[in-house]
């Protein structure tokens, strides 16, 4: 399951994404910065798009999940994509 969400995620990393950084969007106060935060907007908005998709019951690749799964696999892909802000990735890799 780990290796499947690591593949939705990887695939799902950039949806949605405006052509800017997080930075540029908290700079000029875009939507997206202030309904995140200025935490990882672009981040948080590709986990939202990817799951608004997965809620479309012709989309949703995770149907066939427990609901124990489906908790697990949502858990692993919204920690995977969040992990691509490039601010964090110092401290992670320490």
């Amino acid at each position: 399951l780990d290796q499947y969400m690591l593949l939705i995620s990887a695939l799902s990393h950039d949806l949605g994404h405006p052509g800017v950084n997080n930075g540029f969007l908290s700079e000029v106060g875009h939507e997206l910065a202030l309904q995140y935060n200025d935490r990882s907007p672009l981040e948080n908005m590709h986990c939202a798009k990817l799951y608004t998709l997965v809620a479309v019951p012709q989309l949703n690749v995770l149907s066939r999940l427990s609901k124990d799964e489906y908790k697990e696999a949502r858990r692993t892909c919204i920690e995977a994509i969040l992990h691509t802000d490039m601010m964090g990735h110092g401290a992670m890799v320490k």
